[in-house]
């Protein structure tokens, strides 16, 4: 299994956009010391849209399930532009639980499995449907934040069940 969601996160792309214009409307105005505070606000107001704007148009998670000698793996293969790189390996053997994500969910599972440490790999920061999936590792639990299609979800629930 291969899967990528789409970049369908629109909220974001009025903020980043929003922070762009103002930028450069931000330099447009003022005179003497007034426009040179102007300039570094927007200078700064631009450094933070683009920053927003290769975080989550330009970058691309995509989650793979691969079969490896009778047992699954579970990758995560992060691209920004034409670069990309495994960002995340796990044996699906390791995997404790795949529940649906939200922010009652965090504490629940410092409750329940103590130290937890969580990453995020959706780039559709605002919108979508996510899934928590947690690992046990050597005296903690890891746990990461996806986002799958309904086909993705029962094909890595079967893979996690098969072990």
């Amino acid at each position: 299994m291969k899967f990528s969601p789409n970049h369908n996160d629109n909220r974001m792309r009025m903020i980043y956009g929003g922070l762009v214009v103002c930028a450069f409307v931000g330099m447009c105005f003022g005179t003497g010391i007034v426009r040179t505070v102007l300039l570094s606000l927007s200078m700064v107001v631009l450094a933070v849209g683009i920053f927003l704007f290769i975080r989550c148009d330009m970058t691309t998670y995509t989650y793979i399930v691969m079969e490896n000698e009778k047992r699954f793996d579970f990758y995560i293969d992060k691209s920004t532009g034409k670069r990309g790189a495994y960002v995340c390996y796990y044996p699906l053997s390791d995997a404790v639980c795949l529940e649906k994500y939200d922010r009652a969910k965090r504490n629940e599972l410092k409750k329940k499995y103590g130290k937890v440490f969580i990453y995020n790999y959706c780039h559709n920061k605002l919108v979508g449907e996510k899934y928590i999936l947690v690992f046990k590792n050597d005296g903690y639990h890891d746990a990461v934040i996806i986002e799958l299609d309904e086909g993705s979800l029962k094909y890595l629930n079967t893979a996690i069940e098969i072990k």
